[in-house]
Protein backbone atom coordinates (compact mmCIF):
# COMPACT_ATOMS: atom_id res chain seq x y z
CA UNK A 1 0.00 0.00 0.00
CA UNK A 2 1.55 3.07 -1.06
CA UNK A 3 1.45 6.28 1.46
CA UNK A 4 -1.76 7.48 -0.53
CA UNK A 5 -3.60 4.57 -0.10
CA UNK A 6 -2.68 4.56 3.68
CA UNK A 7 -3.77 8.12 4.17
CA UNK A 8 -7.23 7.35 2.60
CA UNK A 9 -7.42 3.88 4.35
CA UNK A 10 -6.72 6.12 7.64
CA UNK A 11 -9.85 8.29 7.07
CA UNK A 12 -11.86 5.59 5.93
CA UNK A 13 -11.31 4.12 9.37
CA UNK A 14 -11.96 7.89 11.35
CA UNK A 15 -15.11 8.25 8.89
CA UNK A 16 -16.63 5.09 9.89
CA UNK A 17 -15.72 5.82 13.64
CA UNK A 18 -17.02 9.02 13.80
CA UNK A 19 -20.24 7.80 12.58
CA UNK A 20 -20.62 4.50 14.72
CA UNK A 21 -19.99 6.67 17.48
CA UNK A 22 -22.18 9.29 16.85
CA UNK A 23 -25.17 6.58 16.75
CA UNK A 24 -23.82 5.25 20.05
CA UNK A 25 -23.87 8.33 22.31
CA UNK A 26 -25.91 7.83 25.33
CA UNK A 27 -29.73 8.78 25.27
CA UNK A 28 -28.93 11.02 28.57
CA UNK A 29 -26.69 13.12 26.23
CA UNK A 30 -28.93 12.89 23.39
CA UNK A 31 -31.78 13.87 25.47
CA UNK A 32 -30.06 16.96 26.51
CA UNK A 33 -28.91 18.43 22.61
CA UNK A 34 -32.24 17.28 21.60
CA UNK A 35 -30.98 15.22 18.31
CA UNK A 36 -33.53 13.71 16.02
CA UNK A 37 -35.07 11.13 17.56
CA UNK A 38 -34.01 8.50 15.38
CA UNK A 39 -30.31 8.87 17.07
CA UNK A 40 -31.73 8.99 20.58
CA UNK A 41 -34.14 5.76 20.32
CA UNK A 42 -32.10 3.22 18.10
CA UNK A 43 -34.42 0.43 17.83
CA UNK A 44 -31.14 -2.04 16.69
CA UNK A 45 -27.27 -1.25 16.11
CA UNK A 46 -26.58 0.57 12.94
CA UNK A 47 -24.20 -1.62 11.47
CA UNK A 48 -22.06 0.05 9.06
CA UNK A 49 -22.06 -1.53 5.23
CA UNK A 50 -19.01 -2.55 2.87
CA UNK A 51 -18.90 -1.83 -0.69
CA UNK A 52 -20.73 -4.69 -1.94
CA UNK A 53 -23.65 -4.87 0.21
CA UNK A 54 -24.32 -0.87 -0.73
CA UNK A 55 -24.68 -2.12 -4.33
CA UNK A 56 -26.86 -4.76 -3.40
CA UNK A 57 -28.83 -2.42 -1.20
CA UNK A 58 -29.86 0.26 -3.28
CA UNK A 59 -29.48 -1.45 -6.81
CA UNK A 60 -32.84 -0.81 -8.35
CA UNK A 61 -34.66 -0.21 -5.07
CA UNK A 62 -37.58 2.62 -4.20
CA UNK A 63 -36.04 4.59 -1.18
CA UNK A 64 -38.63 6.38 0.77
CA UNK A 65 -36.35 8.93 2.35
CA UNK A 66 -36.70 11.55 5.29
CA UNK A 67 -33.77 13.67 5.04
CA UNK A 68 -32.11 14.73 8.08
CA UNK A 69 -29.99 17.65 7.35
CA UNK A 70 -32.83 19.29 5.60
CA UNK A 71 -35.43 20.18 8.17
CA UNK A 72 -39.17 18.81 7.57
CA UNK A 73 -38.19 17.24 3.75
CA UNK A 74 -39.27 13.98 2.52
CA UNK A 75 -37.48 12.36 -0.65
CA UNK A 76 -38.74 9.40 -3.08
CA UNK A 77 -35.34 8.46 -4.56
CA UNK A 78 -34.99 5.95 -7.36
CA UNK A 79 -31.78 3.74 -7.23
CA UNK A 80 -31.31 2.33 -10.55
CA UNK A 81 -28.43 -0.35 -11.38
CA UNK A 82 -27.17 1.13 -13.86
CA UNK A 83 -26.04 3.95 -11.82
CA UNK A 84 -28.20 6.68 -12.48
CA UNK A 85 -30.93 8.07 -9.60
CA UNK A 86 -34.03 10.46 -9.67
CA UNK A 87 -35.12 11.99 -6.45
CA UNK A 88 -38.54 13.87 -5.88
CA UNK A 89 -38.34 15.72 -2.95
CA UNK A 90 -40.52 18.49 -1.12
CA UNK A 91 -41.03 19.88 2.39
CA UNK A 92 -43.34 22.46 3.30
CA UNK A 93 -42.53 25.29 1.27
CA UNK A 94 -41.10 23.88 -2.10
CA UNK A 95 -40.36 20.53 -4.15
CA UNK A 96 -38.15 19.72 -7.13
CA UNK A 97 -36.53 17.00 -9.02
CA UNK A 98 -33.45 15.83 -8.67
CA UNK A 99 -30.96 13.58 -11.40
CA UNK A 100 -27.29 12.34 -10.98
CA UNK A 101 -25.37 8.91 -10.70
CA UNK A 102 -23.88 6.87 -8.06
CA UNK A 103 -21.06 4.72 -7.69
CA UNK A 104 -19.78 3.00 -4.51
CA UNK A 105 -16.05 3.90 -3.96
CA UNK A 106 -13.70 2.54 -0.91
CA UNK A 107 -16.67 0.93 0.79
CA UNK A 108 -19.40 4.74 0.44
CA UNK A 109 -22.02 5.54 -2.00
CA UNK A 110 -21.00 7.97 -4.01
CA UNK A 111 -23.24 10.59 -6.13
CA UNK A 112 -22.93 13.15 -8.20
CA UNK A 113 -26.11 15.76 -8.92
CA UNK A 114 -26.84 16.41 -13.04
CA UNK A 115 -29.68 18.61 -12.55
CA UNK A 116 -31.89 20.17 -10.08
CA UNK A 117 -29.44 21.50 -7.50
CA UNK A 118 -27.62 23.84 -9.85
CA UNK A 119 -25.18 24.60 -6.81
CA UNK A 120 -24.18 20.76 -6.62
CA UNK A 121 -23.78 20.03 -10.48
CA UNK A 122 -21.23 17.75 -11.10
CA UNK A 123 -19.81 17.65 -7.49
CA UNK A 124 -18.92 13.98 -6.44
CA UNK A 125 -20.16 13.58 -2.59
CA UNK A 126 -19.20 10.58 -0.79
CA UNK A 127 -20.83 9.27 2.62
CA UNK A 128 -20.95 6.09 4.23
CA UNK A 129 -23.92 4.19 4.33
CA UNK A 130 -25.47 1.94 7.90
CA UNK A 131 -28.37 -0.32 8.29
CA UNK A 132 -29.98 -0.53 11.77
CA UNK A 133 -32.72 -2.94 11.34
CA UNK A 134 -35.08 -2.50 8.19
CA UNK A 135 -34.01 1.13 7.68
CA UNK A 136 -30.47 2.87 6.24
CA UNK A 137 -28.86 5.50 7.48
CA UNK A 138 -26.40 7.64 4.83
CA UNK A 139 -24.18 10.15 6.17
CA UNK A 140 -22.50 13.01 4.94
CA UNK A 141 -18.85 13.22 3.97
CA UNK A 142 -18.29 15.16 7.39
CA UNK A 143 -19.78 12.72 8.88
CA UNK A 144 -23.04 14.03 9.61
CA UNK A 145 -26.55 11.71 8.59
CA UNK A 146 -28.07 12.87 5.41
CA UNK A 147 -31.27 10.51 5.72
CA UNK A 148 -32.87 7.76 7.02
CA UNK A 149 -33.84 5.58 4.21
CA UNK A 150 -36.85 2.86 3.80
CA UNK A 151 -36.25 0.63 0.73
CA UNK A 152 -38.29 -1.42 -1.22
CA UNK A 153 -37.74 -3.27 -4.78
CA UNK A 154 -38.59 -1.30 -7.44
CA UNK A 155 -41.12 -2.46 -10.38
CA UNK A 156 -39.04 -0.92 -13.10
CA UNK A 157 -41.40 0.11 -16.66
CA UNK A 158 -39.15 3.11 -17.47
CA UNK A 159 -37.53 5.84 -15.90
Amino acid sequence: MNANNNILHGWRLYLRFFCLASLLISPLAMTETKLPKILSEPEAPAIPLDGEEILQAFADVRDDAKVQDAAGTRAVNLWYTDGTLISRWSNGVDSGEVTGTWRVENDMRCITISTGLPQRVGKESCGAVFRRGSEYLSFNSDGSIHGIHTLSPLKRTSK
